[in-house]
């Protein structure tokens, strides 16, 4: 991945050391090696900063896995930090977020750009980043095509897929290696695997979480999705709480898909 950290390289010289920030999207689907990859910048760009590779603790400690846990690492860290968010869809820009936590994460972003950060966002898909990042923020997109794959993507590019709705030619191109076997990899699954539990389990939900719940609930019992033309429109169903209609329409994506069951099953008692 030659092309890689020579780009990371660029970006500290030019952008880094130059009062700047690096804002950068990795997208792939699920399974494609998009943790891999945002490991492996995160421990370059490391590397280009100190002048030696991180430790796989130290590397790790740097991702933020909550919403609360970002906005707080982006308010406490030092200048030239690194920031990883391998679920940044999930935590910061999906329609999961209400309209004032979205606005608040925006202004966070914006506020943070003299301190130099590199922050990686890792995303399944173009659609799932917000506008403030695609629009404006980010200057390079990063998207994994197939494992080991990486193909590279400038601002104008970008601004070619946000109008044209498909990519152009990539203007980088090049390959990653898989961590498996390494003590890095390892602690990282585990990591992630404890991650994982916690929020089946409920561990470290919060109030904000449960909130959520709750307005799930009322927008889901309000459009009856398992009845068409029985329940309210998304629009109306939008006003009986704090989120948006588009928040509603995933929400009640989500449940025809499965989601939210425990919340709302469509029981006789719940249809009646």
């Amino acid at each position: 991945m030659k092309k890689l950290e020579a780009l990371i390289e660029q970006l500290y010289q030019h952008r880094h050391q130059q009062q700047l920030d690096t804002v950068l999207p990795l997208i792939a689907d699920e399974g494609l090696g998009k943790s891999t990859l945002m490991l492996q910048l995160g421990a370059k760009y490391i590397h280009t900063r100190d002048g030696e590779l991180p430790e796989p603790d130290a590397l790790l400690d740097r991702i933020c896995y909550d919403r609360r846990g970002f906005q707080e690492m982006m308010a406490e860290s030092d200048k030239q930090a690194l920031i990883m968010v391998p679920d940044a869809a999930r935590i910061l820009y999906s329609m999961d977020v209400a309209k004032s936590e979205q606005k608040q994460i925006e202004k966070d972003l914006m506020d943070v750009r003299g301190l130099e950060y590199f922050i990686l966002l890792g995303f399944q898909s173009w659609d799932r980043i917000g506008g403030e990042i695609k629009e404006r923020r980010s200057k390079l997109a990063l998207k994994i095509p197939r494992r080991g794959l990486i193909r590279g993507y400038g601002r104008d590019a970008m601004d070619e897929r946000i109008d044209s709705g498909s990519w152009p030619e990539s203007t980088l191109t090049d390959k990653f290696p898989p961590l498996d076997g390494t003590e890095l990899w390892a602690q990282y699954q585990q990591l992630d695997l404890e991650q994982k539990r916690e929020r089946l389990a409920g561990g470290g939900r919060d109030p904000e979480q449960a909130e959520k719940d709750i307005q799930r609930k009322v927008a889901i019992r309000a459009t009856k999705p398992w009845a068409p033309h029985q329940g309210m429109t998304q629009r109306d169903a939008a006003k009986l709480i704090d989120y948006s209609e588009s928040w509603v329409s995933e929400t009640v994506r989500d449940w025809k898909d499965g989601e939210y069951r425990d919340l709302v099953e469509a029981t006789e008692e719940v249809i009646a």
